[in-house]
This record gives structure tokens, sequence and C-alpha cells, in this order.
């Protein structure tokens, strides 16, 4: 039973890793698809929005799937970064 949890949870992880790598890549896309000539103005702009919209989904599904200590870890990083830039007198 315990083992089964692990391996859960690992699989849980990859899967959140795989979404964060996703997002990168579409990053990649939204460059090829304003680059592209055959397409007209409005589509080259549009389908580059969307692939952005979709982006911001796959960090959201990726920062939850992978896990509550990468959470953590982003909220400790903006918590010094408030404290350093916003010190009270």
């Amino acid at each position: 039973m315990k083992n089964s949890v692990l391996i859960f949870s690992l699989f849980k992880r990859f899967i959140g890793i795989t979404f964060l790598v996703l997002n990168y890549l579409c990053y990649g896309l939204m460059v090829k698809l304003a680059a592209d000539s055959s397409l007209t103005a409005n589509e080259r702009v549009i389908y580059p929005a969307l692939v952005y919209a979709v982006s911001w989904v796959f960090v959201i599904v990726g920062i939850y799937l992978a896990g509550p200590e990468l959470i953590a870890k982003i909220k400790d990083y903006f918590t010094r970064i408030k404290q350093r830039y916003y010190k009270k007198p």
C-alpha cells in the first residue's frame, strides 16, 4: 500500500514537470506562428495569443501537480523579494 502511494506521488510530479516543460515549448510555437507568412495578419495575432493562454494553463497545472514543495519554494522566493524591496522603516 505504501509503495503504491509513493509511485502515485512520483507519477503526479512527473506529469507536473512535463506540463512545465510543455509551457516552455509553447513559446517556440508562438514565435513560429507569429512568423508564419502563410497565415493572415489576424491569424498571426490570434493563434499565438491562444497558445499563450494554454501555456499559462500548463504552468498552473504543472505547479499544482509538481508538489507542495515547489509551491512553498516559490512563495518563499517571492516573500524574500517582497521583504527586500518593501522594508518598513
